[in-house]
């Protein structure tokens, strides 16, 4: 199996998942007990066991992060596998009317069991904690509620 491609689809999928907030679609790409967590410090460190809570996940922090600003894009390079592990890296841009962007860098790491990802991790350099602090208390009045 291309887990390349798998994680591609996945990823793709995302995309629509959060387009049209149907995030079932992504049940098929990860195992059962998979376990998502975030290895960037507090407070966006997380961590979530099962394919339910995963979704479920992806759900509110949408909700409670990347929908209340006025865009999201995204960029980054290329995955690559390693084994049974596909890597990307990038970055995503959160946009608002009338105020620099807020620049989220990430790496993301799916370890995969056959065709189902096992473990998904995300990771953001520390210091983007203390950069979203200080985005929010200069510009957070302006995202949408």
């Amino acid at each position: 199996m291309d887990l390349v491609q798998r994680f591609i689809d996945y990823a793709n999928d995302f995309e629509r998942s959060y387009a049209d907030g149907d995030w079932c679609r992504l049940a098929q790409y990860f195992a059962s007990d998979a376990v998502y967590e975030s290895a960037t410090p507090e407070p966006l460190a997380f961590r979530v066991t099962g394919r339910s809570a995963i979704l479920e996940r992806f759900r509110a922090a949408s909700d409670a992060f990347d929908r209340r600003f006025d865009s999201r894009c995204l960029s980054f390079a290329p995955p690559r596998a390693e084994g049974t592990r596909v890597t990307i890296e990038g970055e995503v841009v959160y946009g608002v009317a009338g105020v620099p962007p807020f620049r989220l860098p990430f790496r993301e790491v799916a370890e995969y069991r056959g065709g189902e990802i096992l473990r998904l991790e995300d990771t953001a350099p520390a210091e983007v904690v203390d950069e979203l602090g200080r985005w929010m208390a200069q510009h957070g009045a302006k995202l949408r509620p």
